[in-house]
């Protein structure tokens, strides 16, 4: 879910009765500290609403954040299972085009991206792969990726399956060195000096303390090692690809899912940590509490969105403004897919 990648009003209808004077949860703003929330009104939670609030200025210049919060009338293990198992592509409103889980150790044959809908979207990513520049790139790619493409495009074959054919084969490499915890050397080419993909989802949990300090227990049970030490029992990972739509161009990417209990909630951590157009990296966070509302048990859900991009370090003032406003935007189109799923 992944940042792109981040995606109208739907009620929680809790009956024509009135609420209950104060949820089952006292210690519900303590439970938020974190967040940039304070004094919720979870009645108004509890009737649909999504409260939402911009990021401010980061220490990473190309990262932005949003958070959210919101309930929903289920139980936090249900919402648990379908944050790894939603699939994001049946709602066309989000303009997700393939969206799939994977197995453990994925190869070249786990994808299936022949199957991407005939749209002006995903052509841009079959052209900029038969005519890349492997010296100049359109699409985020190391030199040996780059090679490999301009090599297999020199002999011109069907463009369509040339993409399916390489980038199957690239995102399962990227899965590999993720998983080998070798990711963090990955670099892509990019004019104004390369990429590393892992650094920048590594800035972007940097760039808020509160959040970080949060999250990094959960985190050091994962190859990002956020916290130093060694560790003997990391958490499986819930991996996945997806293509999806990035200001009319198709973006092709790959990330992986961690969860672990907290106290009596639940972390999840989305870390979409390579994609190869319009963005570099996304992380979606939620932390889900058990919460009762009118005698139902539902599950708060705190939810943060993290993105770098390559334009962002150049927005400033009413532009970077009006860049977290259509995040927020299109956050909250993605949560209320995601809450339609329970109805």
């Amino acid at each position: 879910m992944k940042l792109t990648t981040l995606q109208k009003s739907l009620l929680l209808t809790l009956g024509l009765g009135s609420f209950l004077a104060a949820p089952l949860r006292a210690d519900l703003n303590s439970d938020l500290a974190f967040s940039a929330f304070t004094n919720v009104d979870v009645n108004s939670l509890a009737a649909g609403n999504v409260l939402q609030a911009r990021g401010g200025l980061l220490n990473f210049a190309r990262g932005i954040t949003t958070q959210s919060l919101y309930i929903i009338d289920a139980a936090p293990g249900d919402v648990q299972a379908k944050l790894i198992h939603w699939d994001p592509a049946t709602h066309s409103e989000l303009k997700v085009w393939i969206h799939k889980p994977l197995p453990a150790n994925p190869t070249a044959a786990d994808f299936n991206l022949g199957s991407l809908p005939d749209n002006s979207s995903v052509q841009y990513q079959i052209d900029a792969t038969a005519k890349l520049d492997p010296n100049s790139p359109a699409l985020q790619l190391n030199k040996n990726e780059a090679q490999l493409i301009a090599t297999a495009a020199a002999q011109k074959g069907d463009p369509k399956a040339l993409y399916a054919s390489l980038w199957s084969q690239i995102l399962a490499g990227r899965i590999a060195s993720f998983l080998r915890g070798t990711a963090g050397s990955d670099s892509d080419i990019a004019s104004s000096g390369d990429i590393r993909p892992l650094t920048d989802v590594k800035n972007l949990f940097h760039a808020d303390n509160k959040v970080y300090q949060q999250y990094q227990r959960l985190l050091n049970l994962t190859p990002l090692k956020a916290l130093p030490g060694a560790i003997s029992a990391p958490l499986p990972p819930n991996l996945y690809y997806e293509c999806f739509d990035v200001e009319g161009s198709a973006a092709l990417g790959t990330g992986v899912i961690y969860q672990a209990a907290s106290g009596t909630s639940i972390q999840s951590a989305d870390i979409e940590y390579y994609i190869n157009s319009g963005i570099y990296a996304e992380v979606e966070l939620e932390q889900l509490w058990p919460i009762t509302v009118n005698g139902k048990n539902e599950t708060l859900v705190w939810r943060e969105d993290l993105v770098s991009a390559p334009n962002i370090a150049y927005l400033h003032g009413t532009e970077r403004l009006a860049s977290g406003m259509i995040m927020l935007q299109e956050t909250k189109q993605g949560i209320e897919a995601f809450r339609a799923e329970f109805k």
